[in-house]
């Protein structure tokens, strides 16, 4: 009987291809820019507010909730969303584990990017075409391919099975 915790885990990542780094940040880039311009064609307040949610959701979970707790800026120089420097000039490598509070305002935070918009692009079929479009890749490159091999272990999706051959 094969199940994914008795199987020895691929080898840990210690950076990103740049290809998977191209993938994420033209993924998340354009989904925002779906999103914001579904918006902007009904109301260009609507979607400066969702710009500056997604700015300030990004602040937070960059600078307090998750990525000051993962060892990629800081111990790898690299970083899968933004250019490492970003993270580790500005903040340094917390330890111990993320409360549920910082949890919760990380779901929130990627809820929100995702979540949003869906309202604006139902109807407007090219942009909810490209918004789905973006989103997908996405959502298989992270749970299927990097998280099973992610050095992040304190990151609630993080599916290294610890303790077997080629995990930390």
């Amino acid at each position: 009987m094969s199940t994914f915790a008795s199987k020895p885990c691929p080898s840990l990542k210690e950076g990103f291809a740049w290809y998977e780094k191209l993938i994420a940040r033209t993924c998340i880039g354009g989904i925002v820019f779906a999103g914001a311009l579904a918006m902007y064609q009904e109301k260009k307040t609507i979607a400066l507010s969702y710009l500056a949610f997604v700015a300030v959701a990004g602040a937070i979970v960059i600078y307090d909730a998750l990525c000051v707790y993962c060892p990629y800026p800081f111990k790898y120089s690299d970083c899968l969303f933004y250019p490492y420097q970003l993270v580790a000039r500005f903040a340094q490598l917390r330890g111990g584990r993320i409360s549920w509070v910082r949890k919760a305002v990380t779901a929130v935070a990627f809820g929100g990017i995702f979540a949003v918009p869906q309202y604006w692009l139902w109807g407007n079929w090219g942009l909810f075409a490209l918004f789905w479009a973006l989103t997908l890749p996405l959502a298989a490159l992270i749970p299927l391919h990097l998280c099973r091999r992610c050095r992040h272990e304190r990151c609630p999706i993080n599916r290294v099975a610890i303790g077997k051959e080629g995990s930390p």
